[in-house]
């Protein structure tokens, strides 16, 4: 797992916790709670639901998963903290991205995996791009900017010169 990508707190807790999580162990989520259903996303395990539920008529995005509770249980974990989802202005953006990065994984891992944490840390991932991205601006310059620059157009050259060469 590449812990760059979790630079957020909590972030970095889920992704321990997960991974210190045997396959077969839930997480704390209680098997009987309620199903992520908030910011116009809704988790299920019901196949039924993504069609035929008041969510789906409400027109949320749903995803379909047998790990429908541990990724509730990351969704409500992560809700906890507003500097992560950007306040409830932007939660609809944020779990919006989280969930097509649930689906997205979960389209590219079927038949899906009896492991819920390798959907769990993607999303997390996902949940730091988010970040990085909204607080790119604030990142500072690099020192050597110039260096960085002559570098690239070393190496462009260098590119053109053996594409001539062969």
């Amino acid at each position: 797992m590449n812990s760059t990508a979790f630079r957020h707190p909590l972030l970095i807790t889920l992704a321990a916790e997960i991974g210190a999580r045997s396959v077969l162990e839930h997480s704390t989520y209680a098997p009987t709670a309620e199903l992520w259903h908030a910011a116009g996303i809704f988790a299920t395990d019901d196949a039924f639901a993504l069609t035929d539920s008041a969510a789906a008529r409400e027109g949320d995005l749903g995803i379909l998963t047998r790990h429908a509770r541990p990724l509730s249980w990351l969704f409500f974990a992560l809700r906890n903290d507003s500097r992560l989802t950007g306040g409830p202005w932007a939660e609809q953006e944020f779990f919006g991205r989280l969930a097509d990065a649930a689906n997205a994984f979960l389209a590219a891992h079927q038949p899906e995996e009896g492991d819920w944490r390798p959907l769990l840390l993607d999303v997390l991932r996902e949940a730091g791009e988010i970040l990085r991205d909204r607080y790119a601006h604030l990142a500072p310059a690099p020192r050597h900017a110039h260096a960085t620059n002559r570098l690239r157009r070393a190496t462009t050259r260098a590119r053109r010169a053996f594409a001539i060469a062969a």
